[in-house]
Formats: C-alpha cells, structure tokens, sequence
C-alpha cells in the first residue's frame, strides 16, 4: 500500500480510540460494571446517583415481556417509605457501585447514570400496565438500554 492510503486509515483509528476513550472517561459510554441479575441481590439495594447522592432504594423486581426491571422507590421525604413514587427502571441502567462503596449500614448499592429530577419524570410504575408493549416500550426508550431478564 502507499503511504497515502496507510495514513488516513491509521489516523482514522485513531482518532475512533480516541473518542471512544473519551465517551468511556465522561461517563457516556458505560464501564463494565455489570450487575449479577440475582433478585435477592437487587432487591433493598440504595440507589445512588453518579454523584454518590442516594435517590431511593430498590423495593422489588418485576418482570414485563422480556425484561426485568428493578422497581425503584423515591421521592418522600420519609426516607423512601409509604408515600414515595415507584418508578420503573431497567435492570440493564443499573451499574455496581464502585468497589468500596457501601451505605453506613453496610446495605446494597447500585448506582442509576440519572439525576432524582429525571427519575421523576419517568414513566410511573402501573402494575395494570404489565402486559403492555407499548408502556415496556416506553419505559426502555425513556432510560435507553437494551432489555435484561433476571432469571
């Protein structure tokens, strides 16, 4: 090959690197921290924020059409108790916390790439709406993933 063809496609490469790089460093692209689809280690999980910020607890898992999803209680002032929203959050938007990372009380957590304003504009949790594609639908674009079904 001549050198005006081998140096377009190595600068090419690497200009994808490097922006694949910089998507994995800001947070765009996911790091590999994926979570085990086991219930009983989902379920009174915290949920945090990317800022360490606790925004509710995992209260349940619930299957709808080919996907889990982890059913997220927040929004009372009463440390998530009754009166709290349940919203509906993808298994697969879920991510470990970083290692090293434990509440006080030593409990569970995960951590959701997504502010408590933007949880609270998600799609409520309908149980009626269990069996509708369309509301599965809506939920998965809401929070972008592709769908996980815990076993």
């Amino acid at each position: 090959m001549e050198t005006r063809t081998i140096v377009p496609i190595i600068l090419g490469v690497l200009i994808i690197a490097v922006a694949a790089f910089g998507l994995y460093y800001t947070g765009t692209m996911e790091k590999d921290q994926s979570l085990s689809c086991d219930r009983t280690d989902l379920v009174g999980a915290f949920v945090e924020n990317s800022r360490g910020e606790v925004i509710g607890f995992v209260s349940r898992i619930e299957d709808f059409g080919n996907q889990s999803f982890a059913i997220i209680n927040h929004g009372s002032e009463s440390s998530y108790g009754e009166g709290g929203r349940y919203t509906p959050v993808p298994v697969g938007a879920l991510k470990i916390a970083e290692p090293g990372v434990v509440q006080p009380d030593q409990s569970k957590t995960v951590v959701l790439n997504r502010s408590e304003k933007y949880l609270e504009t998600a799609p409520y949790w309908d149980p009626t709406k269990m069996d509708d594609p369309v509301y599965e639908s809506r939920i998965t674009g809401f929070f972008g993933v592709q769908p996980v079904l815990c076993g």
